[in-house]
């Protein structure tokens, strides 16, 4: 069976050659639907977050094939995404070495949200919109995804994470769990945040810190919006802030601050 026999089996369609984008149902219009097919111009939208996560698999393993076989009936955009990803897969580089460390210390679950997430810092890095990477990571992985994809771009697994393991694995053990379930080493800032949620969120996480021994938080924050609302959010809880040594590290649209604890 190929593979666009195979995609028709997924989602139940009988069709000709579509014109395929898997893409996301962003407002819930279709949340009763897995697809929609136009037929003036065959187009086939599968809507990858109302499949069941069996399906995104099996949908996975599928277009893996399509691209591998070298056919041109995926748009695109998506095509060249998901060649791009299996190149990335084919030849990671530098962070082979991080999965590779990684791989009989974490889940297998986790380790693959950590593939993504070092292939959306690779996009990052190139400057590209990673914002429907961060999306699909959430969609398919949920919080704890975004967390471990917030820690791996912001170098936590190499500059943090290794350290720590081979400093002692047993503190890894319990410091990496509070991390990538509750990401209690960071406060990452998004557009989204109000001034109140930031305070709130990092007086939460430097308690779990000083309850579990850890010596530092860091803020951190993407574009002049974000650091905007970071340096405010300093300015306006002076007295809370003033009581921690703090550092803060500001380049090329990013800031860190540093609290030591």
């Amino acid at each position: 069976m190929g593979w666009l026999d195979k995609l028709k089996a997924l989602i139940n369609i009988e069709i000709n050659a579509p014109i395929i984008n898997v893409t996301k149902d962003s407002d819930n219009s279709h949340a009763d639907k897995e697809y929609i097919f136009d037929e003036n111009t065959g187009r086939l939208d599968i809507l990858h977050n109302n499949l069941s996560v069996e399906k995104q698999e099996r949908l996975k393993i599928i277009l893996k094939e399509n691209v591998e076989e070298g056919n041109k009936l995926l748009e695109k955009k998506s095509s060249s995404l998901l060649q791009d990803l299996i190149e990335f897969q084919k030849n990671k580089g530098d962070d082979k070495k991080v999965l590779d460390f990684f791989k009989t210390i974490i889940s297998e679950e986790d380790l693959e949200m950590l593939e993504n997430s070092l292939y959306l810092r690779k996009k990052f890095k190139e400057r590209k919109d990673v914002r429907y990477l961060k999306d699909d990571i959430r969609t398919r992985f949920g919080d704890r995804g975004s967390n471990i994809s917030n820690l791996c771009t912001a170098g936590y697994f190499e500059n943090f994470f290794i350290p720590l393991y081979n400093s002692s694995q047993e503190d890894f053990k319990k410091i990496y769990e509070l991390a990538a379930s509750k990401s209690v080493l960071a406060v990452f800032v998004h557009s989204q945040m109000e001034d109140e949620e930031i305070t709130t969120e990092i007086k939460i996480k430097l308690e779990i810190s000083r309850r579990y021994g850890l010596k530092f938080l860091h803020i951190h924050g993407i574009g002049m919006q974000n650091i905007e609302t970071i340096k405010r959010c300093i300015e306006d809880n002076k007295e809370f802030f003033n009581f921690y040594n703090k550092d803060i590290f500001e380049k090329d649209g990013i800031i860190v601050v540093e609290i030591l604890l």
